[in-house]
Protein backbone atom coordinates (compact mmCIF):
# COMPACT_ATOMS: atom_id res chain seq x y z
CA UNK A 1 0.00 0.00 0.00
CA UNK A 2 1.81 3.33 -0.91
CA UNK A 3 -0.92 5.17 1.63
CA UNK A 4 -2.68 6.83 -1.03
CA UNK A 5 -5.62 5.34 -1.22
CA UNK A 6 -9.18 7.18 -1.37
CA UNK A 7 -11.32 7.40 1.95
CA UNK A 8 -14.60 9.10 2.23
CA UNK A 9 -15.76 12.08 3.49
CA UNK A 10 -18.46 13.41 5.40
CA UNK A 11 -18.27 17.36 4.45
CA UNK A 12 -21.12 16.98 1.78
CA UNK A 13 -24.67 16.75 2.14
CA UNK A 14 -24.82 12.70 1.18
CA UNK A 15 -26.89 12.59 -2.65
CA UNK A 16 -28.15 9.02 -2.00
CA UNK A 17 -31.09 8.49 -0.50
CA UNK A 18 -30.41 5.09 0.89
CA UNK A 19 -33.48 3.48 -0.85
CA UNK A 20 -31.70 1.32 -2.40
CA UNK A 21 -29.89 -1.72 -1.70
CA UNK A 22 -26.93 -3.09 -3.10
CA UNK A 23 -27.53 -4.92 -5.74
CA UNK A 24 -30.15 -2.33 -7.16
CA UNK A 25 -30.21 -0.94 -10.31
CA UNK A 26 -30.07 2.36 -8.71
CA UNK A 27 -27.78 1.74 -6.31
CA UNK A 28 -25.16 0.92 -8.80
CA UNK A 29 -25.64 3.67 -11.02
CA UNK A 30 -24.96 6.00 -7.82
CA UNK A 31 -21.71 4.37 -7.62
CA UNK A 32 -20.68 4.14 -11.29
CA UNK A 33 -23.18 5.96 -13.53
CA UNK A 34 -20.99 5.46 -16.43
CA UNK A 35 -21.68 1.78 -16.27
CA UNK A 36 -24.85 1.18 -16.41
CA UNK A 37 -26.29 -2.55 -14.19
CA UNK A 38 -27.99 -4.46 -17.27
CA UNK A 39 -25.36 -5.32 -19.41
CA UNK A 40 -21.96 -4.80 -16.59
CA UNK A 41 -19.09 -3.93 -18.60
CA UNK A 42 -16.33 -7.27 -18.44
CA UNK A 43 -13.55 -4.89 -19.43
CA UNK A 44 -12.70 -1.32 -19.64
CA UNK A 45 -10.53 0.02 -21.88
CA UNK A 46 -8.08 2.41 -19.41
CA UNK A 47 -8.50 3.62 -15.66
CA UNK A 48 -6.80 6.78 -17.10
CA UNK A 49 -9.05 7.08 -20.01
CA UNK A 50 -12.72 6.91 -18.27
CA UNK A 51 -11.10 9.30 -15.46
CA UNK A 52 -10.16 11.83 -18.09
CA UNK A 53 -14.01 11.57 -19.14
CA UNK A 54 -15.26 11.71 -15.51
CA UNK A 55 -13.29 14.75 -14.33
CA UNK A 56 -14.50 16.56 -18.07
CA UNK A 57 -18.09 15.35 -17.32
CA UNK A 58 -17.81 16.42 -13.38
CA UNK A 59 -16.56 20.16 -14.86
CA UNK A 60 -19.60 20.44 -17.18
CA UNK A 61 -22.50 18.94 -14.28
CA UNK A 62 -20.85 20.12 -10.56
CA UNK A 63 -23.75 18.93 -8.73
CA UNK A 64 -24.61 15.65 -10.97
CA UNK A 65 -22.18 13.75 -8.25
CA UNK A 66 -19.83 12.13 -10.94
CA UNK A 67 -17.72 9.33 -9.47
CA UNK A 68 -14.06 9.96 -10.46
CA UNK A 69 -12.27 6.51 -10.75
CA UNK A 70 -8.64 6.46 -8.86
CA UNK A 71 -6.27 4.86 -11.09
CA UNK A 72 -2.96 2.82 -10.20
CA UNK A 73 0.02 2.75 -13.05
CA UNK A 74 -0.74 0.80 -15.97
CA UNK A 75 -4.35 1.69 -16.43
CA UNK A 76 -5.97 -0.25 -13.73
CA UNK A 77 -8.18 0.54 -10.86
CA UNK A 78 -6.98 1.53 -7.25
CA UNK A 79 -8.67 -1.48 -5.55
CA UNK A 80 -10.89 0.52 -3.31
CA UNK A 81 -13.29 3.29 -4.83
CA UNK A 82 -14.67 6.59 -2.69
CA UNK A 83 -17.34 8.70 -4.03
CA UNK A 84 -16.28 11.56 -1.95
CA UNK A 85 -19.56 13.86 -1.73
CA UNK A 86 -21.17 11.16 0.15
CA UNK A 87 -18.85 9.04 1.80
CA UNK A 88 -19.16 5.48 0.20
CA UNK A 89 -16.18 3.46 -0.67
CA UNK A 90 -16.13 0.08 -2.19
CA UNK A 91 -13.95 -2.53 -3.87
CA UNK A 92 -13.32 -3.07 -7.39
CA UNK A 93 -11.60 -5.74 -10.00
CA UNK A 94 -8.45 -3.65 -10.70
CA UNK A 95 -8.44 -4.32 -14.60
CA UNK A 96 -12.40 -2.75 -15.13
CA UNK A 97 -13.15 -0.70 -12.63
CA UNK A 98 -16.25 -2.96 -11.55
CA UNK A 99 -17.40 -2.82 -8.19
CA UNK A 100 -17.53 -5.72 -6.10
CA UNK A 101 -21.16 -6.86 -4.57
CA UNK A 102 -21.09 -6.73 -0.69
CA UNK A 103 -18.03 -4.47 -0.19
CA UNK A 104 -19.78 -0.70 0.36
CA UNK A 105 -18.79 1.11 2.98
CA UNK A 106 -19.67 4.62 4.78
CA UNK A 107 -17.47 6.73 6.60
CA UNK A 108 -14.31 4.06 6.33
CA UNK A 109 -12.40 2.05 4.15
CA UNK A 110 -13.33 -1.08 3.54
CA UNK A 111 -10.52 -3.94 3.31
CA UNK A 112 -10.12 -4.88 -0.82
CA UNK A 113 -8.09 -7.69 -2.45
CA UNK A 114 -5.02 -5.38 -4.18
CA UNK A 115 -5.39 -7.56 -7.63
CA UNK A 116 -8.77 -8.72 -8.03
CA UNK A 117 -9.62 -9.11 -11.88
CA UNK A 118 -11.98 -10.24 -14.06
CA UNK A 119 -12.02 -14.18 -15.08
CA UNK A 120 -13.17 -13.59 -18.18
CA UNK A 121 -10.82 -11.03 -19.56
CA UNK A 122 -7.88 -13.60 -20.59
CA UNK A 123 -10.15 -16.40 -22.47
CA UNK A 124 -12.49 -13.61 -24.19
CA UNK A 125 -10.41 -11.44 -25.96
CA UNK A 126 -9.11 -12.79 -29.27
CA UNK A 127 -7.14 -9.57 -29.64
CA UNK A 128 -5.36 -10.09 -26.48
CA UNK A 129 -2.23 -11.54 -27.51
CA UNK A 130 -2.49 -11.03 -31.32
CA UNK A 131 0.24 -9.22 -32.79
CA UNK A 132 0.52 -5.96 -34.74
CA UNK A 133 2.99 -5.51 -37.15
CA UNK A 134 5.33 -3.10 -37.13
CA UNK A 135 4.81 -2.26 -33.67
CA UNK A 136 7.31 -2.00 -31.28
CA UNK A 137 7.06 -4.09 -27.87
CA UNK A 138 5.15 -3.63 -25.22
CA UNK A 139 3.46 -0.46 -27.20
CA UNK A 140 0.26 -1.71 -28.73
CA UNK A 141 -1.98 -1.04 -25.23
CA UNK A 142 -0.37 3.10 -25.55
CA UNK A 143 -0.76 3.13 -29.48
CA UNK A 144 -4.99 1.91 -29.00
CA UNK A 145 -5.18 4.01 -25.85
CA UNK A 146 -4.15 7.03 -27.73
CA UNK A 147 -6.47 6.37 -30.82
CA UNK A 148 -9.77 5.98 -28.79
CA UNK A 149 -8.51 9.01 -26.58
CA UNK A 150 -8.30 10.64 -29.95
CA UNK A 151 -12.30 9.25 -31.13
CA UNK A 152 -13.54 10.34 -27.41
CA UNK A 153 -12.65 14.01 -27.73
CA UNK A 154 -13.91 14.26 -30.91
CA UNK A 155 -17.03 12.36 -30.73
CA UNK A 156 -17.63 14.66 -27.47
CA UNK A 157 -16.72 18.08 -30.14
CA UNK A 158 -18.99 16.63 -32.93
CA UNK A 159 -22.00 16.24 -30.52
CA UNK A 160 -21.31 19.34 -28.33
CA UNK A 161 -21.28 20.53 -32.20
CA UNK A 162 -24.59 22.51 -33.32
CA UNK A 163 -23.39 22.12 -36.41
CA UNK A 164 -21.39 18.65 -37.06
CA UNK A 165 -18.98 18.62 -39.90
CA UNK A 166 -19.64 16.21 -42.48
CA UNK A 167 -23.29 16.01 -41.27
CA UNK A 168 -22.87 13.52 -39.13
CA UNK A 169 -25.41 11.40 -38.24
CA UNK A 170 -26.22 10.68 -34.35
CA UNK A 171 -28.67 8.33 -33.03
CA UNK A 172 -29.58 8.35 -29.33
CA UNK A 173 -26.98 6.36 -27.45
CA UNK A 174 -27.80 3.01 -26.26
CA UNK A 175 -27.94 3.00 -21.96
CA UNK A 176 -26.52 -0.19 -21.72
CA UNK A 177 -23.65 0.96 -23.25
CA UNK A 178 -19.96 2.20 -21.58
CA UNK A 179 -18.50 5.50 -22.82
CA UNK A 180 -15.95 3.72 -24.90
CA UNK A 181 -18.67 1.36 -26.63
CA UNK A 182 -21.13 4.49 -27.69
CA UNK A 183 -17.37 6.12 -28.75
CA UNK A 184 -16.54 2.94 -31.29
CA UNK A 185 -20.66 2.99 -31.90
CA UNK A 186 -20.34 6.37 -33.28
CA UNK A 187 -17.27 6.35 -34.91
CA UNK A 188 -18.51 2.89 -36.55
CA UNK A 189 -21.59 4.94 -38.06
CA UNK A 190 -19.17 7.36 -39.19
CA UNK A 191 -17.38 4.98 -41.51
CA UNK A 192 -20.33 3.02 -42.20
CA UNK A 193 -21.64 5.15 -45.41
CA UNK A 194 -23.69 2.63 -47.25
CA UNK A 195 -25.26 1.16 -43.71
CA UNK A 196 -23.70 -2.31 -44.58
CA UNK A 197 -23.17 -3.64 -41.40
CA UNK A 198 -19.45 -3.60 -41.93
CA UNK A 199 -16.77 -0.75 -43.40
CA UNK A 200 -15.23 -2.19 -46.43
CA UNK A 201 -12.01 -1.00 -48.53
CA UNK A 202 -12.84 2.36 -49.74
CA UNK A 203 -14.67 2.57 -46.71
CA UNK A 204 -11.56 2.08 -44.45
CA UNK A 205 -9.42 4.80 -46.46
CA UNK A 206 -10.82 7.97 -43.80
CA UNK A 207 -10.03 4.86 -41.13
CA UNK A 208 -6.46 4.49 -42.46
CA UNK A 209 -5.32 8.21 -42.25
CA UNK A 210 -7.61 8.80 -39.27
CA UNK A 211 -4.98 6.46 -37.60
CA UNK A 212 -1.49 7.55 -39.23
CA UNK A 213 -2.48 11.19 -37.87
CA UNK A 214 -3.93 10.55 -34.46
CA UNK A 215 -2.64 7.71 -32.86
CA UNK A 216 1.07 7.32 -31.58
CA UNK A 217 3.64 5.68 -32.16
CA UNK A 218 2.96 5.73 -35.73
CA UNK A 219 4.62 3.13 -36.28
CA UNK A 220 1.64 0.64 -34.84
CA UNK A 221 -0.34 2.57 -37.20
CA UNK A 222 0.82 0.97 -40.81
CA UNK A 223 -0.71 -2.63 -40.37
CA UNK A 224 -3.55 -1.30 -37.77
CA UNK A 225 -6.52 -2.35 -40.42
CA UNK A 226 -4.99 -5.47 -40.95
CA UNK A 227 -5.16 -5.93 -36.97
CA UNK A 228 -8.68 -5.40 -36.54
CA UNK A 229 -9.51 -7.43 -39.67
CA UNK A 230 -9.56 -10.53 -37.59
CA UNK A 231 -11.09 -12.99 -40.33
CA UNK A 232 -9.01 -11.33 -43.23
CA UNK A 233 -12.16 -10.56 -45.87
CA UNK A 234 -10.71 -6.99 -46.16
CA UNK A 235 -13.48 -5.69 -44.34
CA UNK A 236 -14.24 -4.50 -40.26
CA UNK A 237 -17.05 -5.38 -38.85
CA UNK A 238 -18.63 -3.57 -35.28
CA UNK A 239 -17.48 -6.10 -33.43
CA UNK A 240 -14.14 -6.24 -35.25
CA UNK A 241 -13.82 -2.23 -34.46
CA UNK A 242 -14.48 -3.26 -30.32
CA UNK A 243 -12.50 -5.86 -30.50
CA UNK A 244 -9.11 -3.80 -31.85
CA UNK A 245 -9.89 -1.16 -30.10
CA UNK A 246 -10.05 -2.91 -26.95
CA UNK A 247 -14.24 -2.49 -25.58
CA UNK A 248 -15.25 -5.41 -26.61
CA UNK A 249 -17.17 -6.05 -23.10
CA UNK A 250 -18.95 -9.62 -24.59
CA UNK A 251 -16.86 -12.61 -26.42
CA UNK A 252 -19.84 -11.83 -29.49
CA UNK A 253 -19.17 -12.69 -33.03
CA UNK A 254 -16.36 -11.78 -34.63
CA UNK A 255 -16.93 -13.65 -37.45
CA UNK A 256 -19.96 -13.79 -39.93
CA UNK A 257 -20.83 -16.88 -41.79
CA UNK A 258 -23.22 -16.85 -45.47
Amino acid sequence: DDGSKPTPTVESQPIFDGEAEEGDPDFYFFLHPLHPPSHLPEKVHSCDQERQSALEEARQNPREGIVIPECAPGGLYKPVQCHQSTGYCWCVLVDTGRPLPGTSTRYETPVCESDARSKSTEIDDPFKDRELPGCPEGKKVEFITSLLDALTTDMVQAINSAAPAGGGRFSEPDPSHTLEERVVHWYFSQLDNNSSNDINKRELKPFKRYVKKKAKPKKCARRFTDYCDLNKDKSISLQELKGCLGVSKEGGEYFSFP
